[in-house]
């Protein structure tokens, strides 16, 4: 007969295996990451999906949460809420590492860095040039790290103006920090010196609107601009803008364009960029630089070079539209080619 002792220990071991059953495995560590982005940007949007594609196929997705409120996004209007929003994060001490999605987003995130809860900044088109970093080499801050990409945006330059031959560069941009960095404005300077080609420079844009970049353009135009180069600003983003009414007005005129954000705005209406259509090799170097800080490792001793060869994405459609002829060694060493002007389906339309 089984005394009550024996009984207890049954019952006991039965309620531990039922909660082996039902729960993670024993000793396998949960992490929360929080994220912050000034509004929101569909480039933000490919680098988290791509993230997430490989932490899912090593097995790690399931280990990390991002909790709703720690998922924040003020609002590109709302500049007074980006450094508040990033305090907040930073003050909490349930967030294993926080990621800044962008150049304004991580710029608050540095200005009230805790020094403590690892940060990663994600999608900023040159955090050398931006301060962020201090080498290429060294982040300069211990519990902070970035993906660099380097010469990246010089090799736009040189290449839109080997291709093109272009007189007069037109860009458009705020005169601020983040507005300059937004448009490369000198990376731009630095090769138009070099090449000898010149910048017609609009820097007093109200917003980031369609009619506000649209009055720049025509500034712009009527100054003999025969080229642009296409900024990260919200008039260009195919969810916050009609972006269509932008680059169908650069066609229209004449005005062969180079798209900083790649092969989107390439197959939906710009002359060229470097393609960006795969996203898995930049999801793999984040996320492996996520799962190296959760395992311990601290942000500042990982490699931040990304060293990838650019690729070449090019519209035929649109170069017929303008009127140029591409070279032929250009179309031989381009890795997408589009042969029609398809605008997303996801856009917005006004």
């Amino acid at each position: 007969m089984v005394n009550a002792t024996q009984s207890f220990v049954r019952i006991a071991a039965a309620v531990v295996m039922l909660v082996c059953l039902s729960s993670p495995a024993m000793g396998e560590q949960r992490f929360s990451v929080g994220y912050l982005e000034a509004g929101p940007f569909w480039l933000f949007n490919e680098d988290m999906a791509a993230v997430n594609a490989y932490l899912d196929g090593q097995g790690w997705r399931d280990k990390v949460s991002f909790p709703e409120d720690a998922w924040l996004s003020p609002g590109w209007e709302e500049q007074e809420q980006w450094e508040p929003a990033a305090r907040e994060l930073m003050a909490r001490d349930d967030l294993d590492l926080i990621i800044a999605a962008g150049t304004a987003a991580t710029r608050a995130l540095t200005a009230v860095n805790n020094q403590n809860t690892p940060i990663l900044s994600i999608s900023v088109g040159d955090p050398l040039a931006a301060g962020f970093v201090v080498s290429l080499e060294d982040s300069g801050i211990d519990n902070f790290t970035t993906r660099l990409e380097p010469d990246r945006y010089p090799r736009m330059f040189d290449m839109f103006h080997q291709v093109v031959e272009f007189e007069k560069l037109g860009l458009i941009y705020q005169d601020t920090e983040s507005g300059r960095q937004y448009t490369n404005v000198d990376d731009a300077r630095r090769v138009a010196e070099r090449r000898g080609f010149e910048i017609l420079e609009y820097d007093s844009l109200a917003s980031e609107s369609v009619e506000d970049c649209l009055a720049a353009l025509r500034h712009l135009i009527q100054q003999g601009m025969d080229a642009f180069f296409i900024p990260s600003l919200n008039a260009f983003d195919w969810e916050q803008s009609d972006a269509d009414q932008v680059l169908g007005y650069l066609r229209r005129e004449g005005i062969a364009t180079f798209a900083r954000n790649g092969s989107r705005d390439v197959q939906a209406g710009a002359l060229m960029g470097f393609s960006t259509v795969d996203f898995s090799q930049r999801g793999e170097f984040l996320a492996r630089m996520i799962i190296r800080i959760l395992e311990g490792v601290s942000p500042r001793s990982l490699n931040m070079v990304d060293a990838g060869t650019p690729k070449i994405s090019f519209n035929l459609a649109v170069a017929h539209e303008i009127g140029f002829n591409p070279p032929f060694d250009l179309l031989a060493a381009t890795d997408e080619l589009y042969q029609d002007i398809v605008l997303p389906e996801n856009r917005l339309v006004k």
